[in-house]
């Protein structure tokens, strides 16, 4: 047996997280040698993931050796309310490079609004379709399809918006595209685009004389997992209902079609989606960071539509790509919000600067359990006056999957202190013409 000799323990790297997960990152961080906190046991941490948002005193007590995976003040990109009311105004200040988005109402508030629009276009001979969203649910939930005004119905804040009646289909089915985004600063703004994600289809042919057949017009993975025909050999799509972005490249290529081509877009639209709340984040912090689901929807004539932006896309596993995408996909988002090995002992010396002396010699070391239990700080309010300063770094342009697309070189001549400019100022409105010079080609 070798000799232990001389080896010094070093303090783990602890991740905070509910019992309810994500259970996959919970298993990416083990493999990696991280240790769950216990409350009143561990005496600091490293993450803290969580789906819903942090408080105010959370964001201002987070020390340089944590990370949180949340930014505060982005809840206007979230709810598709606020989202597509500031899509819209943007849209009305820099025209059609906004045009990535359907008409939208959002309701009760614009209820008037959209009867006087929807009786405007029926006496004009138009037998548009739209689709009613709750602004703040997810995975389907609430979601229908209607022609007739009488049949719009809500008990809560919502959008409805012109439904898309050509979507591009594959075998005759609808399908979007889950694109995984990470913000790892808002000052300065830096996006990353991951390379993968998932083409996710409804399991019943696109049928618009059937508008109540969730199967055939939504395509979240919590409606269709309860498909009947979820499991059957839907012709090209196989069983299931979801693709790697790798194979719907591939189909792309096989028929001539330019992929390249959405893939700018989509990145334009990202970029475009994200400039204005990099203003509104109040804390600029490298503890935080955000990774959003952006859905994009293609149409026949290989238009990209921006349908919604996720706060905590779904990590869950449903099938084995999910595994193949989402395993990799926390592996890199871990390897990018840079928590480093030393940060275990840098967070140990920092709680044992606030400790009295006879606590410090209790050490919490690599094992995992810790020596003592009865006068372990948790970093809590306590803490706050003693927060250190995060040094100024730059971002690597790759991680993994993840490929940085903004900023990028002729946009930074842009910014003036890596700051992006506000509405209405000149420089933005050049910014907002450069993206869509590169990017809507």
């Amino acid at each position: 047996m070798a000799s232990t000799a001389g080896m010094v323990d070093r303090p783990r790297l602890v991740f905070k997280m509910a019992e309810t997960g994500p259970n996959l990152l919970r298993e990416v961080l083990e493999n990696k040698g991280w240790v769950p906190y216990v409350e009143g046991e561990t005496p600091y941490w490293n993450l803290a993931w969580k789906g819903s948002r942090f408080r105010k005193f959370e964001y201002e007590q987070c020390q340089p050796f944590q990370r949180l995976n949340h930014f505060p003040n982005t809840i206007v990109i979230t709810r598709k309310d606020s989202l597509f009311r500031l899509l819209r105004t943007l849209k009305g200040i820099y025209g059609s490079a906004y045009d990535y988005f359907p008409v939208t109402f959002t309701v009760p508030g614009e209820f008037i609004r959209f009867v006087r629009f929807f009786t405007t276009e029926r006496e004009a001979g138009s037998q548009s379709t739209w689709i009613c969203k709750p602004a703040d649910l997810s995975r389907g939930r609430g979601i229908f399809v209607f022609k007739e005004l009488h049949e719009l119905t809500y008990d809560c804040n919502a959008v409805v918006q012109r439904y898309i009646p050509n979507p591009l289909l594959i075998s005759g089915y609808k399908f979007d595209m889950r694109c995984y985004v990470l913000v790892r600063s808002y000052s300065p703004l830096t996006v990353y685009l991951y390379d993968d994600g998932l083409a996710r289809f409804a399991t019943s042919r696109y049928d618009m004389s059937s508008l109540k057949n969730r199967f055939s017009h939504l395509t979240n993975t919590s409606i269709n997992k309860f498909s009947p025909t979820l499991d059957t050999n839907k012709d090209e799509i196989g069983p299931g209902c979801k693709w790697q972005f790798s194979r719907l490249r591939a189909y792309f290529e096989q028929r001539g079609m330019d992929f390249g081509k959405v893939w700018d877009r989509i990145k334009g639209m990202i970029i475009l989606t994200l400039l204005p709340v990099a203003n509104q984040v109040t804390i600029h912090s490298e503890s935080c960071f955000e990774l959003y689901g952006f859905d994009i929807l293609i149409d026949e004539s290989m238009k990209t539509w921006l349908l919604e932006v996720n706060l905590s896309p779904a990590l869950s596993v449903d099938a084995d790509i999910d595994v193949l995408v989402k395993k990799p996909l926390l592996e890199d988002i871990i390897s990018l919000v840079g928590i480093g090995d030393d940060d275990g002992e840098r967070a140990m010396k920092h709680t044992q600067s606030l400790l009295s002396p006879p606590t410090r010699r209790k050490r919490w070391i690599s094992d995992g359990k810790p020596s003592s239990t009865s006068s372990l700080p948790t970093l809590l309010p306590s803490i706050a006056s003693r927060k250190y300063q995060h040094p100024t770094r730059d971002f690597p342009s790759q991680v993994g999957k993840f490929a940085c697309i903004f900023p990028t070189p002729s946009l930074s001549k842009l910014m003036t202190c890596n700051q992006i400019p506000r509405a209405g100022d000149p420089q933005l409105k050049q910014m907002v013409a450069e993206i869509r010079r590169s990017y809507f080609r």
